[in-house]
């Protein structure tokens, strides 16, 4: 893993009228490397998003991105939410294309560019499907492959897997950790299960009740390539253990 800072939110700070939300948070995100944010629900972990993605301002701290200044400031970082917010009128390939679209690129361009990545996000021979016509889970690679398009080098996932079933869900985890390691993209990750958190990362930070502050950096130091059997290892037991007892 390299050791440049694609990441770095220093102090965040934020309140809304009397709710204090954040208390003072810090994180990084290395280039390559897989990063959980856990918490109790509710603790404002989401509003740490928006700040690193520039949507919202905070009260106080900074968000540098590259080494460079990106508080409040937009469109550096891709950013997916738990529902996949496809758009029902539009084909699954023309879903994919709108970052491209925004950009600038026209429609033929931008499903040029697009298609080859299907293949390897596992959709294949859906390219004019509608989003109706799709299961959960592939639903979820194509707003996976909407975000990466979007800026392909730093991804924040807010629970992108929330709403599948337990057993998608961990097929998505598997799919999510062999796709991404072969992009060599950087990734922040929200999410309430520990198990994801574990089987998906490279450190997790552990976030207290609102206002937040970090309680934990936990380093996940298990050997990759993971997969299934991964979680019935010793070590990931005891790190599982770790990190429920202090949630």
């Amino acid at each position: 893993m390299k050791s440049l800072l694609k990441v770095e939110a220093r102090g965040i700070k934020k309140t809304y009228g009397n709710l204090p939300t954040l208390g003072d948070v810090s994180l990084t995100l290395a280039e390559g490397e897989f990063v959980a944010v856990v918490g109790p629900s509710g603790c404002g972990k989401s509003t740490l998003f928006n700040i690193i993605s520039g949507l919202h301002l905070p009260d106080a701290g900074t968000v540098h991105i590259d080494g460079e200044d990106y508080t409040g400031r937009t469109g550096r970082v891709s950013y997916m939410h738990q529902k996949d917010l496809l758009l029902p009128w539009r084909t699954i390939l023309d879903n994919v294309c709108l970052p491209l679209v925004v950009k600038g690129l026209n429609w033929r361009q931008a499903r040029a560019q697009a298609a080859p990545y299907f293949p390897d996000f596992g959709l294949a021979g859906f390219e004019r499907h509608y989003p109706a016509q799709l299961s959960g889970g592939m639903r979820q690679r194509a707003a996976l492959l909407r975000t990466y398009l979007f800026a392909s080098d730093i991804m924040l996932l807010d629970e992108p897997f929330g709403a599948l079933d337990a057993l998608t869900r961990r097929k998505m985890q598997l799919w999510l950790l062999s796709t991404l390691e072969r992009y060599q993209t950087s990734v922040l990750l929200i999410t309430h299960d520990v198990e994801e958190a574990l089987l998906l990362s490279d450190r997790v930070y552990v976030l207290s009740a609102r206002p937040a502050r970090v309680k934990l950096e936990l380093k996940v130091d298990l050997p990759r390539p993971r997969s299934e059997e991964t979680v019935m290892a010793p070590g990931f037991i005891a790190l599982k253990r770790r990190l429920l007892a202090i949630l």
